[in-house]
């Protein structure tokens, strides 16, 4: 078994003549960061990429014996950049603050009965309804701009040290482990935070962001590499939290709240907080301006201009760990508001370092403020709470795919790993009765009170235990299938139901249908719930094909963040609702099998196999389809029909698995990398026997779940997640052996 890389040279030039040679020499040496997209964040980057193509310019003119142009008025052009980037950041401004004071006016006149001026009193001459009044309104909005600002600074600081327009607070992680330690501090060691969260939110932002910095920075911190490193801590950590809130409920249930994103403000605490937190960063980063605006170019090129790379590194990430830090222990997870603003500055085309910064703070100030206004007027029409948390990670899917969308101008070679084994003879037959016997013991061999031993009691064998591990299989086989189908049909091996979204769409469909329907007229039974899952399921499947066509596929990655965030924003909507019927989708939220019935389980196994008997007779045109649209309409491959056919099949593998057992993690990721280091490179081989991989992975899955704490359980969807987080987290470790040559 050997590591490969996946290049995809999207966009890319593709002259190797001797004219480039030299020039190609100067740009591996100058800058070790070639694959990253630098059009926006890094301004001397793209000045050196500027003038090696004026140097290609003039080579190519003095070979053909022409005389070189005049060199253009760069200072000119600067200029009209600089002007077009002013103008707009004005725009974007004056409209942002449009609607932050249109969306403010009206939250006062729904909440405030007194006279305007008197809002801005000092608290203490006003009563105490009066007071409680001022503060949501006030003392929120003061928090929801620092706390917005500080972010975007965070993540433009972000950017600046790993050259990487995607790079924020919520795509590395930082969030999620300062939200796990004060999670874990909470249950198990409440004296640490005597004095106060941020010190134990900053030693979780610390460990995560080391984490994702320690997998990615072997390969030069590549962009898709250290995205999907972030990816992949944010669900190890995420699956985490889930079972620490599974066993302790109670004492969880008020770090749930705290955790959504609750801006509203009792008191000016965390406002004088943050405001200290704005000053002092400020003061912080304008010795810095200079050395990251050196550290635009090569690490070499700036040790020759004197900057202590290491040190200023060391500096930037504990700015970012103790705010990150600060923001999450004083009003929870805001996630999604840094990555905007920064993305924003960059598509303003802002170049210097010290604008960027302001203007980062800016936006993100008054994305948190509106985000906040908007969920403070949502409050009494939808009759509960909204965390301006949730819904940052319900806006984050449609600000996850404007920014690829923004990407397809850009020039990227993204690099992939996956794993290759050499082809060798796979006897199914054999895979099929392991299969088989794995299911026999996950029923038979069992823990009870007596402890450890073989079930003789057929009865609840029969009743519990043999629907659970069917439905497993089934729903395991299920995506496994799909995942070998996206995999080739959009040539990109970290393709998955689960990574792009595919699953969060069809359960997104599922709830929607769920409170929807019922208020039409319809019943919320298995029938409609699979119609409303797969419409979310082939939306989401569109959406993919769609940006396939205009982006690299390496950015498809991100449309399952964003459409994984806006599940996240729904799940804790549900769970703060208090809506008896939405709490029962809880369990089933988490993606577990408690809930298998005898009476049903055969409908489900006959419904895998129907759908796994269509996906083997579309394997032919779908080799030839993975050759490209091209070659597959040259080879007579209907390309349109045949699409269509594998997006409806992978739709509804994903929404019957979903509906089965609720949405999982990496399943449909790992099992076929799994199938092709086991020998199996061609796809009629890889298909049969990554189906029969993954109904054993979440056999197994389930089995752990049950027994591994009892007499607790664990979802199937949470072991599983942590087994494929940690082979996905070993799978990007393999990568820079090819990477860095």
């Amino acid at each position: 078994m050997t590591v490969n890389t996946t290049n995809h040279p999207h966009r890319t030039t593709g002259h190797h003549n001797a004219d480039y040679t030299n020039t190609d020499n100067t740009i591996s040496n100058t800058n070790s960061m070639t694959s990253l997209p630098t059009s926006q964040p890094v301004q001397s980057s793209a000045a050196l990429s500027t003038t090696l193509s004026k140097t290609h310019s003039n080579k190519r003119s003095n070979q053909r014996g022409q005389p070189n142009s005049p060199p253009p008025n760069l200072p000119r052009q600067k200029n009209v950049l600089a002007s077009n980037a002013s103008w707009r950041f004005w725009l974007m401004l004056i409209m942002l603050i449009s609607l932050c004071v249109w969306s403010g006016w009206a939250l006062i006149a729904q909440e405030w009965t007194r006279p305007i001026s008197e809002l801005f009193l000092p608290s203490s001459q006003l009563d105490i309804a009066s007071m409680a009044t001022q503060l949501h309104i006030v003392a929120t909005s003061i928090v929801a701009l620092l706390a917005g600002g500080l972010l975007g600074v965070v993540s433009i600081l972000l950017q600046q040290l790993v050259k990487n327009p995607l790079a924020s607070d919520t795509t590395l992680g930082v969030g999620v482990g300062a939200q796990l330690a004060m999670l874990i501090v909470t249950l198990f060691l409440p004296s640490l935070a005597i004095y106060g969260g941020i010190y134990v939110a900053f030693v979780g932002a610390i460990i995560s962001m080391g984490l994702v910095f320690a997998l990615s920075a072997p390969s030069r911190f590549n962009p898709l590499i250290l995205i999907l490193a972030g990816l992949v801590v944010n669900i190890l950590l995420a699956a985490v939290a889930n079972v620490l809130v599974l066993f302790f409920a109670e004492r969880s249930n008020g770090m749930l709240s705290w955790a959504a994103g609750f801006l509203a403000q009792n008191s000016w605490h965390t406002s004088v907080m943050l405001a200290i937190t704005a000053i002092v960063m400020t003061v912080l980063c304008l010795p810095l301006l200079k050395p990251l605006t050196l550290m635009s170019l090569d690490d070499m090129q700036a040790k020759r201009l004197g900057v202590p790379i290491n040190g200023i590194r060391s500096i930037v990430v504990l700015i970012v760990a103790i705010v990150t830090a600060l923001v999450v222990s004083e009003v929870g997870l805001i996630g999604f508001i840094g990555l905007g603003a920064a993305s924003l500055v960059n598509a303003l085309g802002v170049s210097s370092i010290s604008k960027r910064l302001v203007a980062a703070f800016c936006l993100g100030a008054l994305l948190l403020w509106l985000t906040s206004n908007l969920a403070l007027l949502l409050e009494p029409i939808l009759s509960m709470q909204i965390p301006a948390g949730a819904m940052t990670g319900i806006l984050g899917a449609p600000l996850i795919i404007w920014l690829i969308l923004r990407q397809r101008h850009e020039r990227i070679e993204t690099v992939t790993p996956m794993l290759t084994g050499t082809h060798t003879p796979v006897v199914l037959w054999r895979w099929g009765v392991g299969v088989m016997v794995m299911i026999v013991l996950a029923c038979l061999f069992v823990q009870d009170l007596s402890g450890w031993g073989l079930s003789t009691d057929w009865a609840i064998t029969q009743q519990y235990r043999l629907p659970r591990s069917l439905s497993a299989a089934a729903t395991g086989l299920m995506l496994a299938v799909a995942g070998v189908l996206l995999q080739t049909l959009t040539r990109n091996p970290m393709a998955s139901p689960e990574v792009l979204g595919v699953s969060s769409g069809a359960a997104l469909g599922v709830i929607l249908g769920f409170l929807v329907l019922p208020s039409l007229g319809l019943s919320a039974g298995s029938g409609t719930l699979l119609i409303s899952g797969l419409s979310g399921a082939i939306a989401v499947l569109l959406l993919i094909i769609w940006l396939a066509r205009r982006v690299s596929s390496g950015y498809l990655l991100l449309v399952g963040i964003g459409i994984a965030a806006m599940m996240d924003g729904v799940m804790h909507m549900v769970k703060l609702s208090g809506d008896p019927r939405l709490q029962a989708m809880l369990s089933w939220l988490s993606g577990t099998t408690y809930s298998a019935q005898p009476s049903t389980v055969w409908y489900l196994i006959g419904i895998a196999l129907v759908l796994f008997v269509l996906s083997l007779l579309l394997i032919k045109p779908l080799r030839v389809l993975g050759l490209g649209s091209g070659v597959a309409r040259t080879l007579g491959v209907a390309v349109t029909p045949v699409t269509i056919a594998l997006l409806a099949l992978v739709a509804a593998l994903s929404t019957v698995s979903t509906l089965a057992v609720g949405p999982l993690s990496f399943i449909g990721l790992m099992v076929p990398h799994l199938a092709t280091s086991l020998g199996a490179v061609k796809l009629d081989r890889q298909l049969p026997l990554a189906a029969l991989l993954g109904a054993g992975v979440m056999v197994l899955a389930d089995w752990i779940g049950r027994y591994v704490i009892f007499p607790y359980e664990l979802p199937a969807g949470t072991v599983a997640a942590i087994i494929g987080g940690a082979y996905f987290l070993w799978l990007i470790r393999k990568v820079p052996i090819a990477v860095s040559r």
